[in-house]
């Protein structure tokens, strides 16, 4: 095995492995097989991180030794068997049955059927035809021709169907929340002057934890001593790791990758933010998308075909074993089981491409989409504008105008505010906190006391129209961005402007080719919707061939344009990144949060983009039209496969059991299949 030594104290010791082979391997037969060298007590092995703590006994040397001849070729690939559960449920029925006295097998079995019966009647009560009905009449129609062994094999078979519909979903939901869990048995935290590695729930607020270099965060909270390069790709998507040293924020679930660090603890297990990433997860489980009660609506449709096969069966034979083989096999469980597991399986899979659906209904949502919205700023163009210049109006000078702008700004994390701030650091403006409360007014406008006046910034809009602040002087200026292309931020201070920075917005490299390739995907129409001056918006909407554009635009606006595009029949995505985007995204059919967004468009939003790329925005329209496209086929086969069993069973080609038999083994082949992946694999591989 090839490995790294990141950290080691007396009796611990942490390598690193390439995070490819670990992923290749099964965890549990990865920690097995390392616990079986001699000497090693304990083994934890993070695939997130690509390393491995091991607790140990033996000498160092014969231990690295040991580690070095440990061949990760030999641990099996990761495979995840049917339940125990429903081979013990086989066995078991054989072994019951045998065990059963011959003359009394017909009350076991009676017994038995009483549940499934029970439900179809409580079906019936509330007015429904639907699976339970039909379960419970292919028993009733094997009882009462007293063939007790059908109605047995039925029976177990049913049973069967359970476990597997329990298992399947089950494995989804755990692959899903595997992609993003966070395990963490112990913690170093320092008590006095020693340090003591702890439980986790033994770990409480105002702790102190130590955390080393190729260790995961195991808490929320502020970095006491000690510098370390931490990454936080599990809850940002930004690969690159980031400086973390004294007075700086951590988050439980990501990774120090070079140094270490003492960090007091501020929020653990459920208060982290990376545990509330998980509980959205689980909650959005919870809620079923519209196609997927449309799919159960129309599985319970197709039940009363199956009476009326059997009704003309019984008109046309007069055999009740052939009406028998018309109850015996239905369309319903693959259609109702295969749905949800093509969501969870399509969730799992499009988070480890930096897509975050939160539930069905955005997938179903964004597959339907004809018309895409867009925010400019962050969004077509570069998530980091830049400040061009700056230029100071009556008496201020430009490194006040500066440092006011940048008090102001370094609340807010839109990327023309980070922009403002990356100005002052770089000039070495120093803007520490001199004012009151900000309050940011969603019409793209900040507004403070600073230095007990009356201070604000913001587009034109807002400083002129609302702020009614003569901007007259700024004429020139205003001229010269927008035949560059760049917009202005006015700072106006008790009525008066004082300075406007000139913000260049680069468009991304990727935006030309994304728009193509949404085209291609079967969007229809394209819009850009921004509060930035027209003239900025027309050179961006021209050169990425936007169908449509409007600038100078306030949020209320932005909802009403999106409102009116729902009205006239059209199925809308909007794309943006502020909180002036939030009621646009709030209004749409689905709203899509780019990574970095405001917290704001991030709650409001049905899907959110971890990673800093609008390609993923082509990565999650794919896999939401893959995905309602397999349900399709998925129903498809499931009538097409069913019809046939039972048209063979009604001719009698197979008998009552072989139709149930094969019946249960589509439904089977259908839900494996709807957990398969949608991407090529290289697209969905570490």
């Amino acid at each position: 095995m090839n490995f790294q030594i990141v950290h080691k104290l007396p009796r611990r010791i942490r390598v690193r492995v390439k995070k490819g082979e670990i992923a290749r391997c099964s965890i549990d037969s990865l920690s097995h097989g390392l616990a079986s060298i001699k000497g090693v007590g304990s083994v934890a092995v993070n695939p997130r991180t690509g390393s491995v703590l091991i607790v140990h006994t033996a000498l160092e040397s014969e231990l690295l030794q040991a580690l070095s001849l440990f061949r990760l070729e030999d641990v099996k690939e990761r495979s995840e068997p049917l339940p125990k559960s429903i081979g013990w449920s086989y066995i078991g029925y054989h072994i019951y049955r045998l065990l059963q006295p011959s003359k009394l097998r017909w009350i076991f079995t009676i017994a038995g059927a009483i549940p499934h019966i029970l439900r179809g009647l409580s079906s019936l009560s509330r007015f429904k035809v639907d699976i339970n009905v039909l379960d419970a009449a292919a028993l009733l129609a094997a009882l009462l021709q007293k063939d007790f062994k059908s109605a047995s094999t039925l029976k177990m078979l049913l049973t069967t169907g359970e476990y597997l519909e329990k298992w399947a979903k089950q494995r989804s939901k755990e692959s899903l929340i595997q992609a993003v869990s966070l395990n963490i048995g112990e913690v170093w935290v320092q008590r006095g002057d020693t340090l003591k590695l702890i439980p986790y729930a033994e770990v409480d607020k105002g702790d102190h934890a130590m955390v080393y270099a190729g260790s995961l965060i195991p808490v929320d909270g502020k970095v006491i001593s000690g510098t370390a390069m931490v990454n936080e790709s599990s809850l940002t998507g930004e690969m690159l790791a980031v400086a973390k040293s004294g007075g700086d924020t951590v988050h439980a679930g990501t990774a120090v990758e070079e140094g270490e660090i003492l960090v007091e603890v501020k929020g653990k297990g459920v208060e982290t933010r990376f545990q509330k990433i998980i509980a959205l997860l689980q909650e959005s489980e919870l809620s079923k998308a519209d196609v997927e009660t449309k799919a159960n609506q129309f599985a319970d449709k197709v039940v009363p075909f199956n009476f009326l096969i059997a009704l003309l069966t019984f008109l046309i034979t007069r055999n009740p074993v052939k009406i028998a083989a018309a109850l015996s096999v239905d369309y319903s469980c693959a259609v109702k089981l295969s749905t949800p597991l093509v969501f969870l399986s399509s969730m799992r899979e499009a988070l480890a491409n930096g897509v975050f659906f939160k539930g069905g209904q955005a997938i179903e949502a964004l597959s339907y989409a004809d018309t895409i919205v867009f925010d400019k700023t962050g969004t077509l163009t570069e998530a980091s504008p830049k400040v061009e210049k700056i230029i100071p109006y009556n008496g201020f000078t430009e490194k006040q105008v500066l440092k006011i702008a940048a008090c102001l700004e370094e609340h807010f994390p839109h990327p023309v505010a980070k922009a403002v701030v990356k100005c002052a650091l770089e000039r070495d403006v120093q803007h520490k906190e001199e004012h009151s409360e900000v309050k940011y007014i969603l019409a793209h406008g900040i507004a403070t006391s600073y230095d007990t006046q009356h201070t604000v910034i913001g587009s034109k809009h807002f400083v002129s129209e609302d702020e009614s602040v003569d901007v007259s002087v700024a004429y020139e200026a205003e001229q010269e961005a927008g035949e560059a292309g760049h917009s202005l931020l006015y700072l106006a201070q008790t009525g008066v402007l004082i300075g406007v920075l000139v913000i260049s917005d680069p468009i991304r490299k990727e935006a030309e080719e994304t728009i193509k390739m949404l085209r291609a995907l079967g969007i229809k129409r394209l819009y850009m919707l921004t509060g930035d001056n027209v003239r900025a918006a027309r050179r961006v909407s021209e050169k990425l061939g936007i169908d449509s554009y409007k600038g100078e635009m306030l949020p209320n606006e932005k909802a009403e344009f999106v409102k009116a595009l729902k009205e006239s029949g059209c199925n809308v995505a909007v794309v943006g990144d502020g909180m002036n985007d939030s009621p646009a995204l709030s209004y749409a059919h689905v709203g899509v949060a780019m990574k970095g967004s405001s917290d704001l468009a991030e709650q409001v939003s049905d899907i959110t983009l971890k990673t800093d790329s609008l390609y993923t925005l082509v990565i999650a329209r794919l896999i939401a039209q893959r995905s309602m496209e397999r349900i399709r086929k998925n129903n498809i086969c499931a009538v097409g496969v069913n019809s046939i069993l039972m048209f063979l069973g009604i001719t009698g080609i197979l008998t009552n059991q072989s139709s149930v038999w094969l019946h249960n083994l589509t439904t089977l082949s259908i839900s494996l299949n709807s957990m398969k992946n949608l991407l090529p694999k290289a697209a969905g591989s570490e």
